[in-house]
């Protein structure tokens, strides 16, 4: 068995430090997608809050809404992390079991009942904004009190996300 040491050269030893350094690391910071949410599109939901889950990675508003057949369905809606929402003035308080909310939102791509919210007015009439960075709730909220479509809702059933 031989004795020698290998000599290492500033390269091994640069690409040994590189190896070690990212081994350290925390977790990524990664962000899923929005790809499967429709951006273009604004839809409303009017229904009782059956949950509100306010926990990360993303809270999630749960509410149950009457169909197209009159029929009672469950829809869930995502928004953003409490550390998010917390900075829009979202907290785990926000919304109460069995209050009347109307959620504007972007749908899901594959028709599930399900989307995600850029604000909710609640039954006070006070906007709440739990959005993930899905719209600039701020802007939509302004053009959608600007249109009177948050007072009157009569043959609302979507509107496109940005003005044409």
């Amino acid at each position: 068995m031989s004795n020698k040491l290998t000599r290492l050269t500033p390269s091994a030893i640069a690409a040994a430090a590189v190896c070690a350094a990212a081994s350290f690391g925390g977790p990524a910071a990664a962000h899923h997608s929005f790809a499967m949410f429709d951006l273009s599109q604004h839809r409303v939901v009017d229904g009782r809050v059956t949950a509100w889950n306010y926990n990360n990675p993303h809270s999630w508003l749960h509410v149950e809404a009457l169909d197209e057949n009159g029929e009672m369905q469950t829809w869930s809606f995502e928004g953003a992390s409490p550390v998010h929402a917390a900075r829009q003035g979202v907290n785990g308080t926000t919304f109460r079991k069995g209050e009347q909310v109307r959620i504007v939102m972007s749908p899901l791509r594959d028709g599930r009942r399900a989307g995600a919210m850029c604000f909710v007015v609640k039954e006070d009439g006070s906007f709440a904004r739990p959005n993930d960075g899905t719209c600039n709730s701020e802007q939509v909220i302004a053009r959608w009190q600007q249109n009177g479509w948050v007072e009157s809702m009569e043959h609302l059933q979507e509107q496109p996300a940005q003005e044409e």
